[in-house]
């Protein structure tokens, strides 16, 4: 997410936020340390997080609100 402030007269974007994504190596020590697993489904696509023993939820972003899986 980034806003925009308006400061001595000149505009600048503030990026105040990033994509927590799996492939990321920060997001990937987190869900592997919380014994999720990290791959592309049928090996194709974008990196998804899983269960550690079921394949579900298959979720393409690491951080959700109201998820509990």
């Amino acid at each position: 997410m980034v806003i925009v402030r308006f400061e001595n007269g000149i505009w600048e974007a503030v990026q105040v936020s990033r994509d927590h994504a799996p492939d990321e190596p920060d997001e990937a020590r987190r869900i592997i340390s919380h014994k999720g697993r990290i791959f592309a489904k049928n090996g194709d696509g974008p990196p998804r997080v899983w269960l550690a023993k079921e394949d579900r939820p298959g979720l393409a972003m690491t951080r959700s609100l109201g998820d509990r899986a």
